[in-house]
């Protein structure tokens, strides 16, 4: 069976991860069954969370995982019912959330020291799952968010100021409403591989803390909340609360 390696669940998500929900939620879309174990970053492949292992094979990357599974078990989420228009459309779609609203989305929970204190005792607990002796667990935080810091300064988000990055962060939440539009998903009336990676970005702002400007454009958009609220809500239901 596929294990999958994550953060683990918080705020009754499955994940603090939005790319573990992409994947977690794929593969239940595509009724593929897994386990999930604590992630640990020395082990990842690439360094990185989520990561999945198929036997003695380590796959890093949410998207390289799915590529694998399709490869393995086959087209399971039908993807290729559209055409190649529909294609390039969700190829720009993957790449406006993953991309563009992804740094938005790291932007809004570690850049303020009030946004990063919704998540310490959240990571912290997972440090401590994870072997992290306690005493270290506090350093680490501050480490990682010194390394997060520097690493939206080199991609350019943290070299503007917070109003700046609000508005860009509406303006995606904007856009993301309007390609959606009355569908139930965002190519067509079926979910696809696109609709895990909008609902891995998107769910934690409507249903996690912290509050903010961006979260609250989110929580206007009727479309958008639905959507988030009919994923969670077929393949999620059955969930404990984290």
């Amino acid at each position: 069976m596929l294990t999958v390696y994550k953060f683990g669940p918080a705020f009754g998500m499955p994940d603090l991860g939005p790319f573990v929900i992409k994947l977690e939620t794929w593969l239940r879309m595509a009724g593929l069954p897994y386990r999930s174990e604590l992630g640990d970053f020395r082990k990842a492949p690439k360094g990185k969370i989520p990561y999945a292992a198929d036997g003695d094979r380590l796959i890093p990357d949410s998207s390289q995982i799915i590529d694998y599974l399709i490869e393995k078990h086959g087209d399971l989420l039908n993807d290729g019912r559209f055409g190649p228009k529909e294609r390039a459309l969700g190829l720009a779609m993957k790449s406006m959330f993953e991309a563009d609203f992804y740094f938005v989305f790291v932007y809004l929970r570690w850049w303020r020291d009030e946004d990063f204190a919704c998540f310490r005792s959240v990571i912290a607990q997972g440090m401590t799952a994870g072997g992290v002796p306690r005493f270290a667990v506090s350093p680490l935080l501050a480490f990682a968010q010194r390394q997060t810091r520097s690493m939206l300064k080199a991609q350019g988000i943290g070299r503007h100021t917070r109003e700046e990055v609000y508005a860009m962060g509406r303006s995606l939440v904007d856009a993301a409403s309007e390609l959606l539009g009355d569908k139930p998903f965002f190519l067509d009336d079926a979910p696809s591989t696109l609709d895990t990676t909008a609902y891995g970005l998107l769910a934690p702002l409507v249903f996690t803390p912290p509050e903010n400007p961006v979260k609250a454009r989110v929580l206007e958009k009727a479309n958008l909340v639905a959507f988030c609220e009919r994923i969670r809500d077929k393949y999620w239901a059955n969930e404990p609360a984290a």
